[in-house]
């Protein structure tokens, strides 16, 4: 059963490499969403600090001298309107005149300078609204000066009356004055819009520049807990690693004691898969190396013991024989010839026994070829059926069709003999022995199971030690011997209860492969 669950940790161990994620692809996707957070957070700070430098500049290139520009052509037009206000009343009307002519001459300077500064500083502002209102300004600045303009006739005719119609002149002053205060309210309406402008721009700079802070905060929150979930994350993945250290630290000390391995789908759960295999192999050549040693000094006890005893059994059996001649050319009373057949049994005890013996002594050495388990339990079943009857034992077989194994027929015979006797002698009262053969990933299994009282748990785990039995006769080198066999085979061989009371033997023998196959085949 080892073998078959280390194949099964390699396998799902293959397997699990295909679909892990490393640790670096882990760290690296933990990492990258770090720096995207980052990057979300030093984006839009960016982009919300060119958004406020590019207002600022709206408002210093643009804005502010287009103000200026409206309020200067405003300037000019209030003194030409106070000068107009006061000419009727002035003593000196000529100076009066002067100072409006000189306000009406510098009027198209100023016009030019506020379409100017709408042209140059918001024109090519990449501000939709900036280029509305500069495109705005600068027609209406020209429409105004235009209407303006129109005030030359009726400059010309006050300036007439003046010198010879003093009440004519306050008419035309009075309907001159109305003329130029529209035009300066129409001045001060798109001074006025602008300024609205300037107050909008600024507004949004303030609500940009609280939203900017707010979401600053936010992001800079979501990127703070994102590392700290990339933290968290790290040391959970590499938590296992300081599991496989401490288990790798246990090992130094001699513990042995499988252990569930580190459940994780990447390099560190892996390493754990490998170590615990490395453990549970480590275990293994350790039992098998102490096996060997006590089947080893076993068997050359075993061997001294039974050369000592073999060579006077041999001398004793052939007196025997060369006594029951003469004794049978003689007249023999029945007890003598009975005495003389209980030392012939007892020899021939004795022989077996010191055969049993020296089989655990010699290595094992399985000659393998193409066999089918099915016909080799088919035959022993044979076998063994009349000694199985006297007994009371009924047989129960499941055989399915299962694939060849490379083995040596004449071991696992015995393997199987051993097996079912042992099943035989532990229902003294009869019962039922079930055996079956069926086919598992990449092994093919034989089970045999009987009804007697079970082996307990502290007593099953010594069963396949030498010299170890729960009968009262027997040497307890059967089912050592039986596992000697089967790991020879490159098998494995484990005792469970059976559910329902009695005991449930399992051999697994490994399936030919492909290439074994075909180099039968070829052979």
């Amino acid at each position: 059963m080892v073998l078959v669950r280390g194949d099964r940790m390699k396998q799902q161990a293959r397997s699990d490499a295909k679909r892990r994620r490393t640790v670096a692809l882990r760290i690296l996707v933990s990492f990258g969403a770090v720096l995207v957070a980052f990057s979300i957070t030093l984006g839009y700070g960016i982009i919300t600090q060119r958004r406020a430098a590019r207002d600022s500049q709206l408002l210093r290139d643009g804005y502010v001298p287009l103000l200026l520009s409206l309020g200067a052509a405003l300037e000019n037009q209030n003194l030409l309107n106070a000068q107009l206000n006061h000419i009727t009343e002035a003593k000196n009307p000529a100076d009066a005149r002067r100072w409006i002519e000189t306000a009406r001459k510098v009027r198209p300077t100023v016009y030019a300078g506020v379409r100017a500064a709408a042209h140059q500083g918001m024109a090519q502002t990449p501000d939709a609204s900036a280029r509305r209102v500069a495109a705005q300004v600068a027609s209406e600045s020209h429409e105004i000066e235009r209407y303006l303009d129109g005030d030359r006739e009726q400059l010309a005719r006050l300036f007439d009356a003046l010198a010879t119609d003093r009440s004519g002149a306050e008419q035309y002053r009075a309907s001159l004055l109305s003329y130029e205060i529209e035009g300066a309210r129409r001045l001060r309406e798109l001074k006025g819009r602008v300024e609205h402008e300037m107050d909008r721009l600024i507004l949004d700079a303030q609500d940009r520049e609280r939203v900017g802070i707010e979401v600053l905060v936010a992001l800079a929150s979501l990127t703070l807990m994102v590392g700290i979930g990339l933290a968290l994350f790290a040391r959970r993945v590499l938590r296992p690693l300081a599991a496989v250290t401490e288990r790798a630290n246990a090992v130094a000390r001699g513990d042995l004691t499988p252990r569930a391995v580190v459940a994780a789908s990447d390099e560190i759960g892996e390493l754990a898969a490998t170590f615990e295999g490395m453990v549970a192999a480590i275990a293994k050549a350790n039992r098998d190396k102490l096996q060997s040693e006590r089947l080893a000094v076993v068997g050359r006890m075993a061997a001294h013991v039974t050369h000592e005893i073999r060579n006077p059994l041999s001398s004793i059996g052939l007196n025997l024989e060369l006594l029951e001649e003469e004794l049978a050319e003689g007249q023999t009373s029945l007890e003598s010839r009975q005495l003389m057949q209980a030392i012939k049994r007892e020899v021939e005890h004795l022989s077996a026994l010191s055969e049993e013996y020296l089989s655990l002594a010699r290595p094992i050495h399985p000659r393998l070829e193409p066999e089918r388990i099915g016909d080799i339990v088919g035959d022993v079943l044979t076998f063994v059926g009349p000694e199985l009857e006297r007994a009371g034992v009924t047989i129960e077989q499941r055989l399915e069709q299962v694939p060849e194994v490379l083995a040596d027929e004449a071991q696992i015979r015995q393997v199987l003999t051993n097996l079912i006797r042992n099943a035989r002698e532990a229902m003294s009262k009869g019962g039922s022995i079930r055996v079956a053969v069926s086919e598992t990933e990449g092994h093919v299994r034989l089970v045999v199971e009987d009804e007697g009282p079970g082996i307990p748990e502290e007593l099953r785990q010594n069963i396949f030690d030498p010299f170890f039995t729960t009968k009262s006769q027997g040497t307890g080198l059967g089912l050592a011997v039986t596992r000697q066999i089967v790991e020879a085979h490159d098998g494995a061989i484990a005792c469970e209860p059976r559910e329902g009371g009695g005991t449930r033997f399992v051999v697994e023998l490994p399936k030919r492969g492909p290439a074994e196959a075909l180099d039968s085949q070829d052979a």
